[in-house]
């Protein structure tokens, strides 16, 4: 079943969809797809009257065509994504910050040109708020669900998201705004989110088990890293491989090592890895140059026994923008650690604890030691612009942001190591429950299940959630 918000919202979306479909005919039983300039254009009305960015709007009428690349409508100053049109109802996604609430219709001629243009008495309200809402959800009448391509708006599912990342040349390419998506259980997918499709890049066959990846430095390859089974010899991959020219589609052996779990690149071309035993990160060491590469010389930085007593941990590496440090975070222990980056030995310093303790998992916010977390997962840098725009003394401009898969909530960490709640766990003593499947507030409606993968469109600053026994993709964004 669609997440929708009501039957009629399904009524209309399954019309416009229905009628996309029987566009496509024979030469001699040819359907214009545009407006009839022989006819009036009408415009009755357009529901609902108010909402918040993502609302989907409905704008009712008559000859409006079924081309939605001729119809173009603006709402509150912002133009919205045309989804479908059945010639008499339009469908439409409201964007952010759509403040002035003018709703107009404008449609091409078979010239491209405009030839119709309706602007609305009657305003949209638009709500300005920070929200958390549901980018895309399929499950059955049992909660199951499936992975699924295809369109947004025709039955697409990622229902498991470990690790999602968006494509870094996206300013450089100017193209559709990808966002990279894997998990345990089904190879690598593409999120258009411009166009609003899913696409699988490679099935799971290929490797035995990918708890996340990285793009190297200049965004060209793309490094997965592999749980092969080995403990400590170079006999089977443990990174690979692929290219953009290939559409990242095709997967190669990269790098023959123990074990590994995340990957992350430096300008300088260096990789470093994380591996079980003892909790291990290490320097691939490639004198030759060759890929594949058979890492029997890699330099260990360092390990996790030096801080705790522990046999290994599935650690997450997560490179800051200026290179100059990681967080490290691991299900298997409730910390954020930092490790430094030492640039004239080209290795990761031993970590230190930013905050949350070993051995003391719980839900609680704090600084530093206080902070109690459980089942830390995946996390991302954000851009603070109050930092920007008020220079702190270290220099510092992001905060971190991560999901912890059993306190059901995303946290933010400032970089002095100030643990915050920023959306989940809402309600919690109306039923006695953390988790749950609701949209709405962050703080006083939101609920999760189990969230893992985390990332953050700059471009319209929002956050997508890999929320993972909801079987979904969620967002949280901010006006």
């Amino acid at each position: 079943f669609l997440n929708l918000t009501n039957m009629r919202q399904t009524f209309i979306i399954s019309a416009i969809l229905c009628c996309m479909m029987f566009i496509g005919c024979s030469d001699d039983d040819k359907v214009s797809t545009s407006y009839d300039p022989t006819q009036p254009v009408v415009f009755t009305d357009f529901s609902p009257k108010e909402g918040q960015v993502r609302t989907r709007l409905y704008i009712y009428g008559k000859n409006f065509g079924t081309d939605e690349t001729k119809i173009h409508v603006n709402v509150g100053g912002q133009d919205a994504k045309v989804i479908g049109s059945t010639g008499e109802i339009i469908y439409c996604m409201v964007k952010k910050r759509s403040y002035d609430g003018n709703v107009t219709v404008t449609i091409d001629g078979e010239d491209g040109k405009p030839a119709v243009v309706k602007t609305f008495d009657e305003k949209f309200n638009y709500v300005a708020k920070t929200t958390v809402g549901t980018l895309l959800r399929v499950v059955d009448e049992y909660g199951n669900s499936g992975f699924t391509d295809g369109s947004f708006d025709d039955g697409a599912s990622v229902p498991s998201n470990d690790w999602m990342v968006f494509d870094p040349k996206f300013k450089e390419t100017g193209g559709d705004r990808l966002l990279f998506t894997c998990n345990f259980y089904d190879g690598l997918r593409v999120l258009n989110l411009t166009q609003r499709t899913v696409t699988r890049l490679f099935a799971r066959s290929q490797y035995s088990a990918m708890y996340s990846f990285s793009f190297t430095a200049d965004g060209d390859t793309l490094i997965f890293p592999d749980d092969n089974g080995n403990a400590s010899n170079e006999s089977r991959a443990n990174l690979y491989y692929c290219l953009r020219s290939e559409g990242f589609k095709k997967l190669r052996p990269y790098n023959y090592g123990p074990c590994a779990y995340s990957v992350v690149c430096l300008p300088n071309g260096t990789k470093f890895y994380s591996s079980w035993t003892n909790a291990a990160v290490y320097r691939m060491e490639n004198p030759t140059g060759e890929i594949p590469n058979i890492d029997v010389n890699r330099t260990r930085c360092f390990a996790l026994t030096s801080l705790t007593q522990t046999d290994g941990q599935h650690m997450r590496l997560i490179l800051h923008p200026s290179g100059k440090y990681m967080y490290i975070t691991m299900e298997g222990a409730p910390v954020v650690l930092r490790s430094n980056y030492n640039e004239k030995t080209n290795m990761f310093e031993t970590p230190i604890i930013i905050a949350g303790a070993f051995g003391q998992s719980g839900c609680q916010e704090g600084t530093g030691a206080t902070a109690r977390f459980d089942n830390v997962w995946a996390g991302v840098f954000v851009k603070n612009m109050d930092y920007v725009n008020n220079p702190r003394p270290d220099g510092e401009e992001y905060d971190f942001y991560f999901c912890a898969k059993a306190n059901q909530c995303i946290w933010k960490l400032t970089p002095d190591g100030v643990a915050t709640i920023v959306a989940g766990r809402s309600n919690q003593n109306a039923d006695g429950k953390v988790e749950g499947y609701v949209d709405g507030d962050p703080l006083t409606e939101a609920r999760f299940h189990t969230p893992a993968g985390i990332a953050y469109d700059e471009t319209d600053e929002t956050w997508y959630i890999g929320d993972n026994d909801n079987k979904c993709i969620r967002y949280i964004t901010r006006e």
